[in-house]
Formats: structure tokens, sequence, C-alpha cells
């Protein structure tokens, strides 16, 4: 069986407390029985000291009045300032520099109206010519149409002549086909072509012309069948069949597509 060695250290722990235990109660025990003196001091209950009077309160000074405060007196006025009266000098000067002030101003105005005005003329003249350059375009395609439908249709009787002619050559069939012409008819083209005639010569000579005509009565072609011996005469005669397109129709409206007629100067002066 083991030593137990933890039994000797408590011992020793046990008997040191003892020690100081004893210690202790031996320094209590000593100082208790330590002989001290005591003073003590006998007080008679019924002899009493008078106590000291206080010093009484001095009386506080009663507040003084506020004094009274005079009513706050407004400044006087400043001075009027009288303006002196403008000198007689003074007076016109400033009288020609508002006069020259208003002229200014009714300058600037009417240079302002002026300006305006010049400004609508302007526009209305814009304007203006633009319409009048759209009425010339439209006038002028209109022209053209019109002109290209002439070209058509003159292309068309240059055809249907051209192929009478070819059938022509063959026999007598145009000829029984043909309308016969009508002297009134053809007095009234003379007759036309007469006021337009300006020839100044006054020899007795004559041409013959053959004309063909759309169905409108314009001419379209001018040949000459005989001439009349004088160039003069048969250009002016050939002019007046151009210029007096178109040519009169028949009461009925129809006209004969060819025409050769006889232009004698003496009648053609008649």
């Amino acid at each position: 069986m083991p030593k137990r060695h933890g039994g000797t250290r408590a011992f020793a722990l046990a008997l040191a407390m003892h020690c100081v235990l004893f210690a202790f109660l031996w320094v209590g025990i000593r100082w208790n029985n330590d002989p001290t003196g005591v003073d003590a001091e006998i007080w008679d209950v019924t002899t009493q000291m008078a106590a000291p009077k206080l010093p009484e309160p001095e009386p506080e000074p009663e507040p003084e009045p506020e004094p009274v405060r005079p009513p706050p007196v407004a400044p006087p006025p400043p001075p009027e300032v009288v303006k002196p009266l403008p000198k007689e000098p003074d007076i016109a000067l400033q009288k020609k520099k508002e006069k020259e002030k208003k002229e200014a101003e009714e300058k600037q105005k009417l240079a302002e109206q002026k300006k305006k005005l010049d400004d609508e003329k302007k526009r209305l003249a814009d304007l203006d010519k633009k319409e009048k350059l759209e009425q010339e375009k439209a006038k002028k395609q209109a022209e053209l149409k019109e002109k290209e439908k002439l070209a058509k249709a003159r292309a068309a009787e240059l055809q249907r002549i051209t192929g009478q002619a070819a059938a022509g050559s063959t026999g007598t069939a145009a000829k029984s086909t043909a309308p016969r012409l009508d002297d009134g008819y053809k007095a009234a083209i003379v007759t036309r072509i007469r006021s337009f005639l300006n020839y100044p010569g006054d020899e007795d000579v004559g041409a013959v012309y053959t004309i063909t005509q759309l169905p409108s009565g314009e001419v379209m072609g001018v040949r000459r069948v005989k001439s009349s011996g004088v160039p003069a005469y048969d250009a002016a005669i050939e002019s007046a069949i151009r210029n007096a397109s178109p040519l009169p129709k028949r009461k009925d409206g129809t006209v004969d597509r060819e025409i050769t007629a006889t232009f004698k100067l003496k009648e053609m002066r008649q």
C-alpha cells in the first residue's frame, strides 16, 4: 500500500493556523486589560444661557420711481428744395431737343412702315411672277399638246392622201367618190385668201394652186400647179394661203381635203 504524502502537509498547515489564532487572541486580551483614564463633564439642565440676539435686518430701501420720459419729438421736416426756374435759353434748348427727338421717332416709324410696304410689294411681286410663270408654263404645255395633236392629224391626213394618190393611179375610183366642189364654198375660200394677199403689182397674171387641209380647215400643204410667170406674185399667193389658215367650212361643217383653185390678180383685187 502506497504512502500518503498529503497528511503531513495538512498537519503542518493546521498547526500554523492554530498558532496564528492564538496570537490574535493573546493580543486582543492584552489590549482590553490596558487601563485608560476617562474624563466626564456634568451639565446643569436647569441653567440655560441666554442666546445672543440676532441683529435686526436693515429695511430695504424703497425703489425710486422711474423718471417720466418726455414724449419723442418728431424731427422737423427737411427744408423744401426750390428748384430754380430755368432760364429762357434753357427752355428753348429743351424744346428744341424734344422736337428733334419727336422728329427722329417719326422718321423711324416712317422708315419701318416703308420697309414693311416694300417687303409686302416684293412678296406680292414674287407671288405674281410665280403665278405668271405657272400660267405661261401651263399655256406652253397646252400649246405643245395642241401642236402634237395637229402633227398627228397632219401625219394621218398625209398618209390618207398618199394612199388615195396610190389608189388613183390604178383607176378612177377616187374621182367617183370625191364630193362635188361647191362654187359658194370655193368662193368663200378665195375671199378669205384675198384678205391676206399683199402684192403691190398690177399685172394681168394668174396662178393655180392645190390646197390640202385638215377636217378643221387648217391648211396642211400648198402645192403650185401652174405658175403665174411672176415669182413675186406666186410667193405672195402662197403666203396668203398659209396665213388664211384655217379656211372656212361648208354650212354643214365639212371641208374638201384638197382644193385646186385659180388665183387671178384682177379677181383678187375686186
